[in-house]
């Protein structure tokens, strides 16, 4: 893949402040291999991301979130039940049949341990000029423990109310 400067060095940027966070240490070019554990971790927290979220499977929750599950985003409420409420509760989102690639796929994952982390780039109306496009980083990291996502982080903030309300 590459990168140009700016992608490579915001890149750099994410992945040392994922590193602080999740006490994995980074390279140019990946090293080290991961364990058994995290080999499984990766799949389930791409089981959520992938196939419960970019193809609109939300019935894979249940074998992929703990009952107490805990959600960092204001919006979203804790817990496996109140998460299945809120995703089910948004329009457009019909099961699609899951293939093995991703949809949008991430353009860095970092797994530590317990600790899944994936950063996309998304694009948005610039407001200073809608006729352009910036990009900005999207992440998400989880949890996992007892096969099951414990926890979930991502750069959510409160959603302004609906308009009329």
């Amino acid at each position: 893949m590459k990168l140009s400067n700016r992608t490579l060095s915001r890149t750099k940027l994410y992945c040392a402040g994922a590193a602080a966070v999740m006490g994995c240490a980074l390279s140019a070019q990946p090293t080290l291999k991961l364990s058994a554990q995290e080999r499984k971790n990766l799949a389930i927290a791409t089981r959520e991301l992938k196939d419960m979220l970019q193809y609109n499977h939300l019935e894979i929750a249940n074998e992929t979130m703990a009952d107490s599950y805990i959600q960092h985003n204001p919006n979203v409420p804790n817990g496996r039940e109140g998460f299945l409420k809120f995703f089910s509760s948004l329009p457009n989102r019909q099961p699609e049949p899951i293939k093995p690639e991703w949809k949008n796929p991430p353009t860095l994952t970092i797994t530590s341990g317990p600790y899944v982390f994936f950063m996309w780039d998304r694009k948005a109306k610039d407001p200073a000029d809608p006729s352009k496009e910036y990009t900005w980083d999207h992440f998400d990291m989880v949890r996992v423990e007892n096969g099951k996502i414990q926890e979930h982080w991502d750069e959510g903030r409160k959603n302004p109310p609906a308009p009329g309300r």
